[in-house]
């Protein structure tokens, strides 16, 4: 038998062999060392699951809704329940260098703004592990130097117009009622609405709209009260009284506007800052008094960051003030 002979016989025995292996397991390994078929497959449907999740979070906060926990295990992680922490993190990663925001856990309910029965079910429910929310918004976490109106313009949801005056509106009012000791009554909130020219109607959102380019102020509060920004109490008085409604602040409205926002939105409406009006914001807002030359520099008592693969509620500002804070210390 010549020597081509024996090659070709030997290719076609080869090549018999290979159609009568049987396919490949989860557990092989090929002869380049490349990583297990079972391995490759659990990655590529981990990372479409995080795809999900960014637009499933994207979505939410489009709508001004919260992204809850229950949400995504049910139109997210479907039959993948076990691997929400694994999804949660590599979201987080996605959206923190794609769109320069992650999500962050909204604050539990206050339970003094709980009816009867809510308490009740709350206390039965209670269980040692810390409260939890199960709900988050995403925030910005772009330097400060970064997030000017310049810069990031109000989104263009219906109009821009309208946007930014519904944002200058909640603000206003999250701002007033956490100066006034985080509770404010249903009469002295409509004089400070009078005051703003809001008693009746505000602008909707698109106040470019000739047929409606205003709308109810009721409206516009029950809005800020479903999306979050608000809460509204009200307590049932004896026959013949009338009933009393309180304002709160609510769990997306003291993410949004936290403490920090609410004072740089004081030193714009004073225009500027003195040592008199930080004086009055530390005793009111119980921030550390800000240090000349460093702007925004407003102290809050803050929490360790937590690890990307369990998520709770973000400590980034306090994580960059405390950062400040042994600058300065250093720089004395």
């Amino acid at each position: 038998m010549s020597a081509q002979q024996r090659r070709r016989r030997l290719q076609d025995d080869e090549d018999e062999d290979m159609q009568h292996s049987p396919p490949p397991s989860p557990g092989d390994v090929d002869e380049d060392g490349d990583e297990r078929v079972g391995e490759a497959g659990q990655r590529d449907e981990t990372s479409q699951l995080i795809k999900n999740l960014v637009r499933y979070a994207l979505a939410c906060e489009y709508s001004r809704a919260p992204i809850r926990r229950e949400g995504i295990r049910e139109k997210v992680l479907g039959s993948n329940g076990r691997e929400f922490k694994r999804v949660f993190a590599g979201a987080q990663k996605q959206l923190r260098a794609t769109f320069g925001m992650e999500m962050v856990e909204l604050p539990t309910k206050d339970r003094n703004l709980m009816t009867t029965e809510q308490k009740r079910k709350a206390a039965k429910t209670q269980s040692q592990k810390e409260a939890s929310s199960n709900a988050y918004v995403l925030t910005s976490i772009l330097p400060e130097e970064y997030t000017t109106p310049a810069i990031i313009a109000p989104s263009k949801v219906e109009s821009a117009d309208g946007e930014a005056s519904y944002i200058a509106l909640y603000t206003t009012i999250i701002a007033i009622i956490t100066l006034s000791g985080g509770e404010l009554s249903d009469p002295r909130l409509r004089r400070h609405l009078s005051r703003l020219n809001a008693a009746e109607n505000m602008p909707s959102m698109n106040p470019h709209d000739e047929i409606a380019p205003s709308e109810k102020t009721e409206a516009v509060l029950q809005r800020m009260v479903k999306q979050g920004y608000l809460v509204r109490v009200t307590e049932s008085r004896s026959a013949g009284d009338d009933d009393a409604t309180t304002w709160h602040v609510g769990p997306r409205g003291k993410v949004e506007v936290d403490k920090e926002a609410i004072a740089a939105f004081v030193r714009t409406v004073y225009g500027g800052s003195s040592d008199e009006l930080e004086a009055k914001l530390q005793a009111s807002l119980k921030i550390r008094d800000r240090k000349p030359g460093v702007p925004g520099a407003v102290e809050e008592e803050a929490a360790d960051r937590p690890a990307d693969g369990d998520p709770g509620p973000s400590t980034r500002r306090g994580t960059r003030r405390r950062e400040t804070e042994a600058e300065d210390e250093e720089s004395e």
